[in-house]
């Protein structure tokens, strides 16, 4: 199913332009000087101004006031992860060796417009994870008799035998059934945040705007175009203390009060947050034209969006879909199709008569990414390492936990098979740190998107170049005894065909409940496809586990119960792009390449891989070879191009060929904000933004040169997948190759707002070698005065190559831009 991304239907979720540069900046083209060299995209971030430092109170019971809160963003923000971190808090104690018992934050998402913070009754909170002990200590009960251990002096409002404080959301009527508007699948609430030895601590909050959570209306925007309404941040620190001053019994499980209650709810610590406005941006009625195409560019398109829209006066509307249905947008159009797609591999077989052109708008990277826990912390830990043989492991369901049963061996899986991926010596060995993993079994497993993607086949590539998982992939085990799950083996076709798609072939059932044999989970049941990277990422964030563990009984009538992770044991991993990971602040994991270096997805090491590929059968389409052993390269990076027929009418022509030219000048300029190329891209190099010129002005001319266009055969990128689908073609007639001549900067400059922090992965391996020739600054640089022209001048006649070493691309960065309107993502809603 398509997800429409149209600024022109339900209006963009954009943040207001400001700073826009002059006319002559727009003639002359972005020109950037580059951070210094060791100087990263986070350090550029902090200059933002948006983050929030906060201390606590000294309370009734508890002294909260050497505690320091800080929020990292509090401006332009939309759905994404936040993080929120602190230091001087006391340690937290756990009771019963897995509950939390005392001293520990509480944070929950509110609405309301008064500048003094929301109301109790406007947080989303009171819908913990199941698991949780049953106390009132994540829950709105409130209220009472002084008799009772939960009685709290200061609760005047609500009084009685205990009252379930009501929600009231942004519009409509309060109500005590906060399953009306939230529950444990889809709360964002954070019950459970601890505190570490040293008096710190850190989570990421799944922040949602009103897309996701209309009943917060963060970032709505009135009838009357009023900015929006701020949201806020509510942290409730707890001590040691109940409301009436009791300390309660470590073996009984320590605090059991509201963070609502009157007293709990008067230590709170509040952040205004400001969202990017959703709603109409755009001018209703001027000139639209729609593109189509791959996820790996979403996070750039949509940033690209409301420069285009008010500079340019066109609405480009992006409608995410596979690869094969952009390819088919481009070769066999239908009135009101997309004329322009985005897509990794080339078009095959190649149109005829039907010439289209290639042009390079993206350079980023298909991740793993990760949100893992240890020791009951909610602090991600900040490194894994993965090979590929692992992840052709996680890929494969070839661990007892990805099969549905009890006691393993599970299906046809040998008993020699790890249980899960936490269990499995080879990732313990790569990652000794998490021997002493504290998670909850049985629901492990990894996201993925159902459905076929260029991306998909790149990775699959890597994983058949790469000699231990290939060998694993054939039917061969491990050093330590385990081996594919034969249903996949049986499945799998010869190596040279490509495979763009994640299947599930276990036929294996389980009917965990004599009583109800209806209820039946199988592979797709214990770990559901996903929708898109987007939802990947966001399923990681929340550590949903949205897979059938049981029945529950409590239903009526009873359904299958869907597994839930408690606080402090995330273990999730998910395949998302470096973009989307960034945005969500995931962790992502570190890979081994083919030239034996372990890397994460930087701007050198992105730079490094697209620098090694060569074009492939069609002239001016690389061939992204992640078997290449490239020194420092990140063997699943990507280029992602526009393809657009020269068939089309000129006006058509005309416009896309203006939208190549702002992603590939101006959209380059790395940094958070709208306009700009997002944390988790690398900049084009210099070879493929002349590509990129050369093909918009072919696409305006509609004329290929004499010696241009070629036909070419299938890459392995394309033909038919080892499942019997359509895989993504590898031929067609480029629009060219890149023969030199000025990269094109259409439009006017975007706002030149500080980069956030983008992603990280620890050591690429290349420590100390020089940068990728043509690797380009990663952090927006300040613009050139008359004097740095000159100087720019004077480098550019003495020196060829780079302007700036490469920065590393850090883990968690956020672009504060808005994103044009799409429906709500996947979450935890799965159930």
């Amino acid at each position: 199913m398509a997800v429409r991304n149209h600024p022109q239907e339900g209006r963009a979720q954009l943040v207001r332009l400001g700073g826009l540069l002059s006319a002559l900046l727009a003639a002359v083209g972005l020109v950037l000087l580059p951070l210094p060299a060791g100087t990263t995209a986070a350090h550029a971030a902090d200059s933002s101004g948006s983050a929030v430092t906060r201390s606590g109170t000294k309370g009734t019971w508890d002294d909260f006031s050497s505690l320091k809160v800080t929020v990292e963003q509090t401006k332009g923000l939309r759905d994404q992860g936040l993080k929120v971190s602190w230091s001087g808090g006391a340690p937290t104690t756990m009771a019963n060796g897995t509950q939390f018992g005392y001293d520990f934050l509480q944070i929950m998402e509110c609405w309301g417009n008064s500048p003094d913070g929301p109301t109790r009754e406007q947080c989303e909170m009171g819908a913990p994870p199941g698991g949780i002990a049953p106390s009132q200590t994540a829950r709105r009960m409130v209220g009472y008799p002084a008799t009772t251990a939960l009685y709290d002096p200061q609760e005047t409002t609500y009084t009685g035998g205990g009252q379930t404080l009501p929600f009231q959301p942004v519009k409509g009527a309060a109500s005590t059934d906060t399953n009306t508007f939230f529950t444990a699948l889809t709360s964002n609430e954070q019950d459970f945040a601890p505190t570490a030895a040293d008096g710190t601590g850190e989570a990421v909050i799944d922040l949602l705007s009103a897309v996701d959570a209309d009943y917060l209306g963060c970032g709505a925007v009135a009838e009357d175009g009023a900015a929006p309404e701020p949201c806020w941040l509510v942290v409730v620190p707890r001590g040691t203390h109940e409301p009436d001053g009791t300390i309660p019994d470590l073996g009984n499980g320590g605090l059991s009060t509201s963070p609502l209650s009157a007293t709990n709810w008067a230590q709170r610590i509040v952040f205004r947050l400001d969202f990017a406005p959703i709603g109409g941006y755009c001018t209703i009625g001027q000139k639209e034209q729609m593109t189509i195409g791959s996820e790996m560019a979403e996070e750039a398109i949509t940033s690209w969006q409301p420069t285009l829209c008010t500079e340019d006066r066109i609405t480009f509307g992006y409608e995410r879909e596979t690869d094969d249905l952009g390819r088919s947008a481009v070769t066999r159009p239908t009135d009101g199709s997309p004329g322009l797609a985005f897509m990794e591999a080339p078009i095959s077989p190649p149109p005829q008569g039907k010439p289209v052109v290639y042009a390079p708008v993206s350079m980023s990277g298909l991740v793993i990414s990760y949100n893992v826990e240890v020791a009951a912390s909610t602090k991600m830990v900040p490194r894994i390492r993965l090979d590929a043989r692992l992840v052709a492991k996680m890929l494969t369901g070839s661990y007892q936990w990805d099969v549905p049963g009890t006691d393993p061996p599970r299906g046809n899986l040998p008993k020699e098979n790890a249980e899960g991926l936490s269990r499995d010596p080879e990732f313990l060995k790569l990652n000794p740190d998490l021997g002493n993993y504290a998670g909850s079994s049985a629901i492990e497993g990894i996201a993925m998107p159902q459905g076929s993607g260029d991306f998909i086949a790149e990775l699959w590539r890597w994983l058949r170049s790469d000699p231990d998982a290939k060998s694993f992939l054939e039917g061969k085990p491990d050093p330590w005894g385990m081996t594919i799950n034969p249903y996949f083996l049986s499945q799998l076709k010869p190596a040279d065909s490509a495979i763009s798609e994640f299947p599930k072939p276990d036929p294996t059932t389980y009917r965990p409940s004599a009583a109800y044999p209806n209820l039946i989970i199988d592979s797709t049941a214990a770990n559901p496809y996903t929708a898109s990277l987007h939802d990947d990422a966001t399923r990681v964030l929340t550590a949903a586990q949205p897979g059938a563990t049981g029945v529950d009984l409590t239903a009526q009538p009873p359904k299958l119960q869907i597994g839930q992770t408690l606080p402090g044991q995330a273990f999730s991993f998910g395949v998302t792009d470096a973009a989307t990971a960034a945005r969500y602040r995931l962790g992502v994991a570190e890979l081994l390449n083919p030239a034996g270096q372990w890397v994460s997805p930087t701007t050198d090491s992105m730079t490094r891989a697209v620098n090694g590929w060569k074009d492939g059968p069609v002239p001016g389409v690389l061939d992204e070879d992640p078997g290449l052993r490239t020194p420092g390269a990140y063997p699943l990076t990507t280029v992602t191009y526009a393809t657009a027929a020269l068939g089309q009418d000129a006006t058509a022509r005309k416009d896309y060929a203006a939208m190549i030219r702002y992603a590939t000048g101006p959209g380059q300029q790395s940094g958070i904000g709208p306009g700009l190329l997002p944390p988790g891209y690398a900049p084009l190099t210099a070879h493929l933004r002349d590509q990129a010129a050369t093909a918009a002005s072919q696409l305006v001319t509609g004329v290929l040169p004499a010696s241009g266009g070629t036909a070419g055969g299938s890459s392995g990128g394309g033909g038919s997948t080892a499942f019997g689908d359509s895989g993504g073609g590898s031929s067609g007639i480029t629009g060219g190759s890149a023969t030199g001549g000025a990269s094109a900067a259409g439009g006017a400059s975007p706002s030149s707002s500080a980069s956030k922090a983008a992603l990280t992965g620890g050591s690429n391996g290349t420590s100390g070698s020089k940068p990728a020739a043509d690797a380009r600054g990663t952090t927006p640089g300040a613009f050139l005065g008359a004097v740095r022209w000159v100087l720019l001048i004077v480098l550019i006649a003495g020196i060829a190559g780079s302007l700036g070493g490469p920065l590393l691309i850090r883990a968690g960065g956020i672009r504060g831009a808005g994103r044009s309107l799409i429906p709500p993502r996947f979450r935890r809603r799965t159930a």
